[in-house]
């Protein structure tokens, strides 16, 4: 099997109106092309999703299937990757030019690190922001854009299912591992009603699996996030009652 630099997963699920921009965005990557791979996985999209990916057959590698959720899609690129690095993209986001040049150049200084991550810009409310990542926080990570040791994600166990399945991840490669920081906005995030992360109810029952799993302790070492603040006060509430 031949060894690649990078592995760019991207699994989709009806995000047809994103999904050029974000694919030409990886296309456009000052990386050679013989140093990645991308692997699109199709999580049973029903939107036209097929027929764009068919327009990049020969570039891609495309697996087309039932839907079986975002960590199943995930674990799935991974078990597949060929890269020494592994890499998310979602298909309602994009990337500069410079996205993997710039983190594996970061990585390759920074031989420590098993994960490399950069600031980014945030589409919300027809407004883009600039977003600096804050390094001793690791809630204003994105599950998308960081740039993982391959072999450190599969000694991690992969991703698990939590709902923030990123967060799960890196506060366990973070055990054993340093991450390093490119203080460059390389990644383009998009905010939208479609995503999984608009719904609070949802996001607050996602700190709570974390909480249970982590510890209260734990999860606040890590960092700070407005939501986590609710459901770790929340657990601490119906513990006191």
């Amino acid at each position: 099997m031949t060894k690649l630099l990078v592995t760019v997963v991207m699994a989709t699920y009806n995000q047809a109106g994103y999904l050029r921009q974000a694919l030409d965005s990886i296309r456009a990557q000052t990386l050679p092309y013989n140093d990645f791979e991308v692997i699109v996985i199709n999580d049973g999209s029903t939107d036209g999703t097929s027929e764009i990916l068919r327009g990049y057959e020969g570039w891609i590698r495309l697996i087309e299937r039932e839907n079986r959720g975002l960590v199943a899609s995930c674990n799935e690129g991974l078990g597949l990757a060929r890269g020494c690095y592994f890499a998310r993209l979602d298909s309602d986001d994009f990337v500069a030019p410079e996205w993997l040049e710039c983190l594996v150049d970061a990585s390759q200084a920074n031989p420590k690190a098993c994960c490399v991550y950069s600031d980014r810009y945030e589409l919300c409310y027809g407004q883009w922001r600039y977003v600096k990542v804050q390094p001793n926080n690791l809630y204003t990570l994105q599950a998308c854009g960081t740039l993982i040791r391959t072999n450190a994600l599969r000694g991690a166990g992969g991703f698990r299912p939590f709902y923030w399945e990123e967060y799960d991840l890196y506060l366990r490669l973070r055990q054993v591992n340093e991450f390093a920081h490119v203080p460059r906005p390389l990644y383009m995030y998009r905010k939208h009603t479609d995503r999984m992360t608009y719904d609070v109810s949802k996001r607050l029952e996602g700190w709570l699996q974390l909480a249970r799993e982590w510890g209260s302790d734990t999860l606040r070492s890590a960092g700070f996030d407005p939501d986590l603040n609710k459901a770790l006060e929340l657990l601490e509430r119906k513990r006191t009652h």
